[in-house]
């Protein structure tokens, strides 16, 4: 089972724009010296791979607020996402460096289900 990094409930923004990172979460990438953005590979559960773009505001910024771009919108769209979901993030050590997995969830009734 892959270590659960976090769980975040979307909000409007998440949905709609951009996915804000739990800033907790930010020292689990790892960012070149100088850089501000990185490129994310990342696996749902139908095995789909979606390149996220993990970004943070430039300078040395006291609040870097890091956030998911790239194809995170098209995730939301193709999942059929609305604020209220929930996604999962997880990471794992393999050979050759870090494997990224996402899981959107739905709550129905009070259960969390897999949306595919």
């Amino acid at each position: 089972m892959e270590p659960h990094r976090f769980t975040k409930l979307l909000s409007p923004t998440d949905a709609s724009h951009r996915l804000t990172i739990p800033m907790a979460n930010l020292g689990d990438f790892e960012f070149p010296t100088g850089q501000h953005a990185i490129n994310i590979e990342v696996t749902d559960t139908t095995e789909q791979q979606w390149t996220f773009k993990l970004s943070v505001r430039r300078n040395n910024n006291p609040n870097p607020r890091p956030v998911f771009t790239g194809e995170w919108i098209r995730f939301v769209k193709e999942k059929g996402l609305r604020a209220g979901d929930r996604v999962v993030f997880s990471r794992q050590e393999v050979e050759g460096g870090m494997q990224y997995r996402i899981r959107a969830e739905r709550k129905i009734f009070k259960y969390w289900v897999n949306v595919q």
